[in-house]
């Protein structure tokens, strides 16, 4: 029977991140997974959904070229080309994972692994022990027993061809970039959403600018909706996740469970059971792949008797990659109005920026939210560069800096981060 320091369970973002960390601290270290390393992320989420959207953005663009005084004829595109470069994507990454799985002399082993006590898991007939285990499992989507066909968002990935017409509930995060990329290549979509706005955790103000947007596309948005059927080619069902317990027996150990099938772990990251440890979409919200990394990276550190600093939830920051991008982190206006706290906003809208005009991509804002002190409480952006720019928000935020301090910093000209500047400087 072979024994491990630590057995992590799912080779996903947070799992393989712990196990690096673990690797290079001198401890003998073994990765469980029935799917290759990488997780959703790599495998069905984060990088091949990247990939479809700029083969998106790019046939948008080209169907816009009027704009830019350029003409072409017979724009057209490859579904079954886009969709291989997608997988290539994929597996380049991929074998940077495999490589440094061999470098860190880590064991991977491929099969459904379940626990037979504290210490012990059962994986293809075998028996393995550790001192520590750390649950690294994710999650899966939620179906709706209404629409048994539809499809889930790693289903997308199989598909041989286009839709002409696609209806998606859910328009949170996977909703929405999945409406862009389908009607930016000229399938019918509807999004649907039960709540009230699309991108319900954004700020009102986001939501609102992005339904616009989508709407002049010419994308059907419904919303306070709960459809029994849809008329459309096909459904994609995109509501929300739910943790991939199901197959670990953790009855055997008796671990504490919260909601929607997630684990539970207090601030260091231990479940109920002391050596056993979870980390990523199997303990809940956020479910972001730098929230799994970096909770590996704690639980790593945590285990080898390392000072650890805690992760701060409400600095981190969360985006979405369709056109125009959406980023935000820490309070939401709506929020600090529920809880009372006054706050003041600097906001200034992209089609002033000069390099966003210059681009002919100047649709769009960011909105910054400070106390009376003018400590930064939340940012909010959306349009061109957001996901790059909310960064300098996520250093703010970690690092406890006002207004003022991101005043000090000279911004390069002419950039889209320089708008950042322009709002701070309305809350002098």
């Amino acid at each position: 029977m072979n024994h491990y320091d630590i057995i992590i369970i799912g080779g996903g973002p947070g799992g393989y991140t712990a196990a690096f960390e673990l690797s290079e601290s001198g401890k003998k270290v073994a990765i469980l997974d029935k799917q290759p390393i990488g997780g959703v992320c790599l495998n069905w989420g984060c990088i091949p959904t990247k990939s479809l959207l700029k083969h998106a953005e790019i046939f948008e663009s080209l169907n816009h070229l009027d704009q830019f005084g350029i003409s072409a004829e017979n724009i057209n595109f490859n579904f079954s080309t886009i969709q291989t470069n997608n997988q290539n994507a994929k597996s380049r990454l991929s074998k940077g994972l495999n490589y440094l799985v061999k470098k860190y002399q880590i064991d991977f082993i491929t099969g459904t692994a379940s626990f037979v006590d504290k210490n012990t898991i059962s994986i293809n007939n075998n028996l393995i022990t550790g001192d520590y285990i750390i649950i690294a499992t994710g999650s899966s989507p939620k179906n709706l027993d209404k629409f048994p066909n539809a499809l889930l968002a790693k289903d997308i990935f199989n598909l041989s061809s286009l839709p002409q017409s696609i209806s998606i509930i859910g328009a949170g995060a996977i909703g929405v970039e999945f409406a862009y990329f389908f009607n930016a290549l000229g399938c019918k979509v509807d999004l649907i959403e039960a709540q009230e706005n699309i991108l319900p955790n954004e700020d009102f103000e986001i939501s609102a600018w992005v339904k616009k947007v989508f709407q002049k596309k010419g994308i059907n948005i419904l919303t306070n909706e709960n459809i029994s059927e849809t008329t459309t080619e096909c459904t994609l069902v995109a509501i929300g996740v739910e943790g991939n317990i199901k197959s670990l027996n953790l009855e055997a150990i008796d671990i504490r469970l919260s909601s929607n099938q997630h684990i539970w772990v207090n601030e260091h990251g231990q479940t109920s059971v002391e050596n056993i440890y979870a980390v990523g979409d199997v303990i809940g919200p956020p479910w972001l792949a730098h929230v799994a990394s970096a909770e590996g990276s704690y639980v790593a550190k945590h285990i080898s008797g390392l000072d650890a600093i805690p992760i701060e939830y409400n600095h981190i920051p969360a985006c979405t990659y369709c056109k125009p991008e959406i980023a935000s982190i820490g309070q939401s206006e709506q929020s600090l109005k529920s809880q009372n706290i006054s706050y003041k906003i600097g906001k200034v809208f992209l089609n002033s920026n000069g390099k966003a005009v210059a681009m002919n991509e100047a649709e769009g804002f960011i909105k910054i939210l400070v106390d009376s002190q003018n400590q930064i409480l939340g940012a909010h952006i959306v349009g061109n560069s957001a996901t790059e720019i909310i960064s300098q928000f996520s250093i703010a935020l970690s690092n406890q800096l006002k207004a003022d301090d991101l005043l000090k910093t000279i911004f390069p000209h002419p950039t889209i981060s320089e708008s950042v500047h322009e709002a701070l400087l309305q809350l002098k």
